[in-house]
C-alpha cells in the first residue's frame, strides 16, 4: 500500500500541471493570433498608404480611419492582451499553490499510513485526498474557462467602444473642418468683396483711412486724459491721507490734554469735597427738604383732568380712580345694549394735569356714571351692507338674521299647495362686525321699517279715457295726496287722455327674490267671433252670445321679486272646463249722414225721466234728466261734429255735439267718454256711457239742447 502511495505521489510530480499545459496553450494560440495581426496590419498599412492613388479606390477616400489610428488600434489590442497574459499567469501561480498544498498533504498522509495500526483508516483518507484534489483541478479549469471568456468579451466591447467612439470623434473633426473652410471662404469673400470695393472708389479708401486716423488720435488723446486724470486723482489721494494723518495727530494731543486738565479738577475737587463733606451734606439736605415741599404742594393743589377720545369728563385726585373702574364699565355696558363694548386704557381715556383749586372732584361713583351715560362709547356692533353700501347697523349678527328672517316671511306664503325651491335676496346682502360708536347702533324696529321702504320706486301712469284720480290712486295703493305731491301741476278735475302722471311711492331696499311651485286654477279667456249682420250700422256692434271663460289648473314654477310674479315657467296644466267663444254683431248697413237731420232723438233706450227742464230747488235747471243705470249706452240725439269731450265741473264727464243750424245737444254724468273733440257722429251713434260723476244724486244722463246758445226744453224737439 505504501509503494503505491510513494508511485502515485512520483507521477503526480513528473505530471505537467493543467494550468501550465492550458498556459503553453494559450501561449501558442496568442503566437499565432499575434503572426496573423500583424500581417494583417502590413497589408491594411500598404493599402490605406496606396489609398486614393487609382481611380477605382475614390470612394474609400472618406473612409475615416488612417493609418496612425490603426497603430493606436493595435497599441490598445496589444495591451489588452498583456493584460489577459498577466491575469492568466496570476491565476497559475494560485494553481500552483494549490497543488502545493495538495502535495504536502499527501506526504503527511504518506508518513501516517506507515503505522501499522491506522493504515484502514488512512487509505481511506488518502483515496478522498485525491477524490478531492481531482475535483478542485476540474473546477480550478472551468473557472479559467469562465474568466478567459470573460475577459475577451471585455477586450472586444472595449475594442468596438474605442472603434465607435474614434468614428464618431473623427465626424466632428470631418465637420469642423468643413466648418472651418466654409468661415474662412465667407471671410474672403467678404475682404474681396471690399478690396473690389476700394479699388473702383479710391477715394473711399482714403476718407476710410482719414477717419481710422482720426479716431486712433482720438483714442489716443483719450487714453492721455484718462491717465492725467489717474495721476492727478493719486495726487489727491496722497494729499487727503497726509492731512487726515495730521488731523489724527493735533486730536490726539488736544484729548491728552483735555484728559489730563481733567484729571488735575477731578482731584481738586475730591479733595475740596474731603474738606467740606459736613458743609455739603448740610446743604444736600436743604435741598431736598426744599424739593419734598414744593412736590407736597404741587400734589395738594394739582390734579388729572380725564377725557374719554378728546371729550373732558371731570377732575379726579387720581388716574388709578378711573382705570380701575374701566374694565367695569365696559362689561356693564356691554351687558346692558347687548354689543361687545370696549375701552382702551392707553388710547381712549387721556389724562391732563390742572390746577384743583376750587374745582369739584370726582369720586369713583361719580366717573362710572359719566362713562356709563356716555353715546360715544366705542363697541363693536355689526353692519348690513347692501351692494356694498352700509344701510343700518344693530347690536348683534343674530338681530339682523331675525330682521331679514321677519322680512322675508312677509313675501312668503302659508298655503299648503307652495313649495318654495329657493328664497334669497336679489341684492348682495352681507353682515360685518364693525368698530362703530354706541349711539350709532339702531333699534331694529326702526332697521325693519328702512330696510322694507328706505329706496324710492318712481313710474309713470298713462291717462286712458275713463280714469278718475281717485281710481288711479286705489289701482296703485296710494294717496290722492301722493299722487298731488308727485305732480304739483296736476289738476284733477281736466285729466287729458295720453296724460302721464308720476307715481312715487317708498320701496324696499332689499328684494326678496322666490322661487315656487304652485298649484292653481286659472281661467282660459274666451276667444272672440265676429258676425256680419245688416241691421246694424257700419261701426256699431253688439254682442250675440256672451263670452265664458273657461278653467284649468297649472302647476308652474313662478318666480317672484317682493311677492310681485316676474316670470312663470308652467309645468303641468289640466283643463277643467272649456271656453265658451264670444259672438259679436258687426253692422254692415250704410252710415246715415255725419250731420243734423232736423229731429232728435232720445239718448237713451228705457230710462225713466226724473227731472223736467225749469226752475228746480230755487234755481234753473237747464236739462231733463233720464235715470239709468251707469255704464248704459249714450247715444247721439242727431248727427253733427264733438266740439268738446271732457269733465267739465259739475256735469262731470260731459259730451257736447254740433248740430249745424245753432242746434247743440250735451249729455252729462257719463262714467267713460267714447268720442273725442272733433270727430263726426251720427244719429244713434253711442258716444259715451252714462255714470254718477260730477254733481250728482245718482246714476243719469242730463240732456240738455241749445238753440243759438240758448237753452231749450228738450222735450219740446225730442
Amino acid at each position: 500500500m505504501a509503494k503505491f502511495f510513494e508511485k502515485s505521489l512520483d507521477k503526480l510530480k513528473n505530471r505537467k500541471r493543467p494550468s501550465e499545459e492550458i498556459a503553453l496553450q494559450e501561449q501558442e494560440e496568442v503566437t499565432s493570433t499575434e503572426v496573423q495581426q500583424a500581417n494583417q496590419r502590413q497589408s491594411m498599412i500598404s493599402d490605406l498608404e496606396n489609398l486614393g492613388r487609382s481611380p477605382e479606390n475614390d470612394f474609400l477616400k472618406s473612409f475615416p480611419k488612417t493609418p496612425t489610428q490603426i497603430a493606436e488600434e493595435e497599441a490598445l489590442a496589444r495591451v489588452a492582451q498583456e493584460e489577459a497574459a498577466m491575469r492568466e499567469k496570476l491565476e497559475q501561480l494560485a494553481a500552483e499553490e494549490s497543488t502545493k498544498k495538495i502535495a504536502e498533504e499527501l506526504d503527511k498522509q504518506k508518513k501516517e499510513v506507515r503505522e501499522p495500526e491506522q493504515s484502514g483508516k488512512e487509505n481511506k483518507r488518502a483515496h478522498r485526498v485525491i477524490g478531492n484534489s481531482k475535483a478542485e483541478k476540474r473546477a480550478v479549469r472551468e473557472i479559467n474557462s469562465l474568466e478567459k471568456q470573460f475577459a475577451d468579451f471585455i477586450i472586444s466591447f472595449q475594442d468596438m467602444t474605442y472603434i465607435l467612439g474614434k468614428s464618431i470623434l473623427s465626424e466632428f473633426v470631418h465637420v469642423g473642418d468643413f466648418v472651418k473652410t466654409g468661415f474662412r471662404n465667407l471671410r474672403s469673400h467678404i475682404f474681396w468683396k471690399i478690396e473690389n470695393y476700394y479699388s473702383q472708389y479710391p477715394e473711399k479708401r482714403w476718407e476710410r483711412h482719414q477717419k481710422n486716423r482720426k479716431l486712433m488720435r482720438q483714442l489716443i488723446q483719450t487714453k492721455n486724459t484718462l491717465i492725467a486724470k489717474e495721476k492727478a486723482t493719486a495726487a489727491r489721494m496722497v494729499h487727503f491721507i497726509n492731512h487726515l494723518d495730521r488731523t489724527n495727530e493735533e486730536l490726539a494731543d488736544k484729548t491728552t490734554v483735555i484728559v489730563t486738565v481733567g484729571n488735575e479738577k477731578f482731584n481738586l475737587a475730591r479733595e475740596w469735597a474731603e474738606l467740606n463733606k459736613a458743609k455739603l451734606l448740610m446743604h444736600f439736605a436743604v435741598v431736598v427738604a426744599v424739593v419734598l415741599c414744593i412736590a407736597a404742594v404741587f400734589n395738594y393743589t394739582t390734579a388729572y383732568e380725564y377725557a374719554y377720545n378728546g371729550r373732558t369728563l371731570g377732575i379726579v385726585e387720581k388716574q388709578e380712580d378711573v382705570l380701575k373702574i374701566v374694565d367695569i364699565v365696559s362689561r356693564q355696558l356691554s351687558k346692558e345694549h347687548s354689543v361687545e363694548i370696549y375701552i382702551d386704557r392707553d388710547r381712549d381715556i387721556t389724562f391732563q394735569r390742572v390746577l384743583s383749586l376750587n374745582k369739584e372732584i370726582d369720586n369713583t361713583e361719580d366717573v362710572l356714571n359719566k362713562l356709563t351715560y356716555m353715546k360715544d362709547m366705542s363697541a363693536k356692533a355689526y353692519g348690513i351692507y347692501v351692494n356694498g353700501i352700509r344701510v343700518a347697523i344693530v347690536d348683534s349678527k343674530k338681530t339682523a338674521g331675525d330682521l331679514f328672517d321677519e322680512i322675508e316671511s312677509e313675501y312668503l306664503s302659508s298655503a299648503g299647495t307652495v313649495q318654495y325651491e329657493s328664497v334669497d335676496f336679489k341684492e348682495k346682502v352681507e353682515i360685518k362686525q364693525i368698530d362703530t360708536k354706541l349711539g350709532r347702533i339702531q333699534n331694529p324696529e326702526i332697521v325693519r321699517q328702512k330696510l322694507l321702504t328706505g329706496a324710492v320706486s318712481q313710474q309713470t301712469h298713462e291717462v286712458k279715457s275713463g280714469d278718475t284720480l281717485s281710481g288711479i290712486a286705489q289701482a296703485y295703493g296710494m294717496k290722492i295726496s301722493d299722487l298731488k305731491e308727485a305732480n304739483p301741476t296736476l289738476n284733477p278735475e281736466k285729466l287729458s287722455i295720453g296724460q302721464k302722471i308720476v307715481l312715487t311711492k317708498p320701496a324696499p331696499l332689499v328684494t326678496i327674490k322666490t322661487v315656487e311651485v304652485a298649484t292653481y286654477r286659472q281661467e282660459i279667456p274666451y276667444s272672440t267671433e265676429e258676425q256680419q249682420v245688416s241691421t246694424l250700422y257700419k261701426g256699431e256692434s253688439s254682442v250675440k252670445v256672451q263670452g265664458v271663460n273657461g278653467e284649468e289648473q297649472v302647476t308652474a314654477r313662478i318666480t317672484r321679486e317682493n311677492g310681485v310674479q316676474v316670470n312663470t315657467e308652467i309645468l303641468a296644466s289640466q283643463i277643467l272646463s272649456e271656453p265658451v267663444a264670444k259672438v259679436v254683431l258687426k253692422g254692415t248697413k250704410e252710415l246715415p249722414p255725419l250731420q243734423g237731420t232736423g229731429s232728435l232723438k232720445y239718448p237713451v233706450s228705457g230710462a225713466r225721466l226724473t227731472s223736467k227742464f225749469g226752475t228746480r230747488w230755487g234755481r234753473m235747471h237747464y236739462g231733463i234728466d233720464l235715470a239709468c243705470p251707469v255704464g248704459t249706452a249714450v247715444r247721439a240725439a242727431d248727427g253733427g261734429t264733438v266740439t268738446f269731450a271732457g269733465y267739465s265741473g259739475s256735469y262731470g264727464y260731459v259730451v257736447k255735439i254740433s248740430h249745424g243750424g245753432g242746434v247743440v245737444t250735451l249729455y252729462a254724468h257719463n262714467s267713460k267718454l267714447l268720442v273725442s273733440k272733433g270727430d263726426r257722429v251720427y244719429q244713434g251713434q253711442q258716444i259715451a256711457k252714462s255714470g254718477n260723476t260730477g254733481r250728482s244724486t245718482g246714476p243719469h244722463c242730463h240732456f240738455q239742447v241749445e238753440i243759438n246758445g240758448v237753452p231749450k226744453n228738450p222735450l219740446n224737439y225730442l
